[in-house]
């Protein structure tokens, strides 16, 4: 494919402004894996809009930017794909094309303006998207992507957890798994749940982001009446 990614500046402001807490998430995904290598990431969150999606691009902007590393993100919400409207970009062929059309990989890649970085979106819409991401078919393409043009990074942007069996069951073909948690919306209960939920399935949660998070000057720190 000819066509290039090209991020909006506004959405480049929210990345930048995610580098900080970014700059060792290499050194993060290292020690996480113990003795297990990892390659493939699924980015999920308990509800819709906790800010998974963005994450997911400032994850996959950190590892090739800032760490070098060969980065493949990937759009696997095929409830509300945002990566390819995010990358100004058409949606297809893509990620589904791949899977049931077997569409070549070249065809469903997209190079982004980040040397490192490469892209897939969603592509056609299907109407059997569980029995599609359950497949065995489903696993090997993930394999195949691993290896494919020596990514050294699978990152997909998933479904949320609640609504849809569709993440925990798919989070389990992932090395890991990254969870997203918007803090003082969502109720750390609701969370407790979602790490049951993936475990159950067999998926390998490396890792807990709290988004959103909001800090408070103590009173004592701005003086007194």
């Amino acid at each position: 494919m000819t066509e290039t990614g090209v991020l909006s500046q506004n959405i480049k402001k929210q990345i930048a402004g995610n580098l900080l807490e970014l700059s060792s998430v290499k050194g993060n995904l290292l020690s996480a894996s113990g003795d297990r290598e990892i390659k493939s990431l699924y980015v999920t969150s308990c509800h819709p809009q906790e800010g998974k999606t963005t994450y997911a691009m400032s994850m996959a902007y950190a590892l090739s930017n800032e760490a070098y590393e060969k980065v493949l993100l990937v759009d696997g919400n095929f409830q509300s794909p945002k990566i390819h409207s995010l990358f100004n970009i058409s949606s297809d062929p893509g990620l589904s094309d791949l899977l049931v059309a077997k569409t070549a990989y070249d065809e469903a890649v997209r190079k982004t303006e980040y040397e490192n970085l490469d892209i897939i979106p969603i592509g056609s819409e299907l109407p059997n998207i569980l029995d599609v991401l359950t497949s065995r078919e489903f696993n090997l393409e993930l394999s195949s992507l691993k290896e494919t043009s020596d990514n050294d990074y699978v990152i997909f942007d998933g479904h949320s957890l609640f609504g849809t069996s569709d993440a925990s069951v798919v989070s389990r073909f992932f090395d890991g798994i990254i969870l997203v948690v918007e803090c003082e919306k969502t109720r750390w209960e609701v969370v407790q749940l979602a790490k049951e939920k993936l475990t159950k399935a067999g998926g390998n949660i490396i890792g807990v982001v709290m988004n959103k998070r909001k800090y408070y000057i103590p009173k004592v720190l701005y003086g007194k009446d």
